[in-house]
């Protein structure tokens, strides 16, 4: 029986994701483009490497457990 190599939420967080990055009043809202309904805010330009870091996990984390299959980056 082969077993394939199934990917965990940290092999998912080193792949390079596409943010859109759109200004408002309050800071910054951050959205993944390759996975959909993953977005946070940040209140300064420097939070937002943390701010992406913990919505991508928790986004992959709960697509991982429903059995969801997590797009890989576009090119």
């Amino acid at each position: 029986m082969i077993q394939l190599h199934q990917k965990t939420a940290s092999d998912y967080l080193h792949l390079p994701y596409h943010l859109l990055i759109t200004p408002d009043d309050e800071g910054f809202g951050v959205s993944v483009i390759e996975l959909e309904g993953c977005y946070t805010h940040a209140q300064r330009w420097e939070d937002i490497p943390a701010q992406v870091s913990e919505a991508q996990s928790l986004w992959i984390t709960v697509m991982l457990e429903d059995g969801k299959i997590i797009p890989e980056p576009h090119p």
